[in-house]
């Protein structure tokens, strides 16, 4: 007499936690999306933000924001404001452009984990946000085009980031000390320190003013150029960047 042979099945909930989170962490992005859909329990052990640091969020408007709050995307590594476009150019990103930015920053400085802001140098309004927070967003990444650059052909976006002086040295400070970057271009940065008003005689002569107008340091310069592994620097204006500045940046690499 023959043996009927059946096969028993096992539904997921029965299993331990620890095995189902071994489980998901082995799946790929698209399989993870499947997985949350299937039940709740799923759903509430994929919420786990380890699970989704793979995922670019995309920034064009205002409510977009809210993205960024929820708990799955608390570890995202990357953010985009280009709205799928590439080099900035193609369909615009009004809002996140033109006057998003500090918002931007606010949620951004409460998600350490972001390494790349993908279209932030085509982005203006940097100059009005509070340094500390420009410097711990900018310095925690691993990629950044610090780019001030106006271009007359239509197939080309102006990139209006630029740094004050007092933004610009707290974030080579903070540079020089430990840093997370990897990439990094600067263009159009100016690095002369805004001059001191002159008093209400006018009688500081023209090489006077000019005394007043400290570089910022050729060492700190150095110190944080030289602390990132890949470095482009192009120069735009006069006052981009010293000959000193440049002679201490060759002693430290020489």
């Amino acid at each position: 007499m023959g043996q009927s042979h059946s096969q028993s099945q096992t539904h997921i909930s029965v299993l331990p936690n620890e095995v189902v989170v071994s489980i998901l962490q082995h799946l790929p992005p698209q399989e993870i999306k499947s997985a949350v859909l299937v039940c709740k329990s799923l759903r509430e052990m994929g919420e786990k933000p380890r699970f989704w640091t793979w995922a670019v969020v995309t920034v064009n408007t205002k409510d977009d924001l809210q993205k960024l709050k929820r708990p799955r995307l608390q570890m995202v590594q990357e953010i985009d404001v280009t709205q799928g476009s590439h080099g900035g150019t193609g369909v615009q990103c009004n809002w996140i452009k033109e006057e998003g930015l500090a918002d931007l920053f606010q949620v951004i400085g409460e998600i350490p984990t972001v390494k790349r802001i993908r279209g932030l140098e085509f982005c203006k309004g940097i100059q009005d946000i509070e340094p500390d927070l420009v410097v711990g967003v900018l310095n925690s990444l691993e990629e950044l085009n610090l780019c001030y650059d106006f271009y007359d052909e239509e197939d080309f976006e102006d990139m209006p980031l630029r740094l004050e002086a007092e933004q610009l040295e707290l974030l080579f400070t903070a540079v020089a000390e430990k840093t997370n970057l990897k990439f990094l271009q600067v263009s159009g940065q100016d690095m002369l320190k805004d001059m001191d008003k002159t008093d209400e005689t006018d009688e500081v002569d023209e090489m006077d003013q000019m005394d007043e107008m400290d570089t910022i340091s050729p060492e700190l310069f150095a110190a944080a150029v030289s602390n990132v592994e890949e470095v482009i620097l192009k120069e735009h204006f006069k006052e981009d960047i010293t000959s000193e500045q440049f002679e201490a940046l060759y002693a430290i690499i020489a």
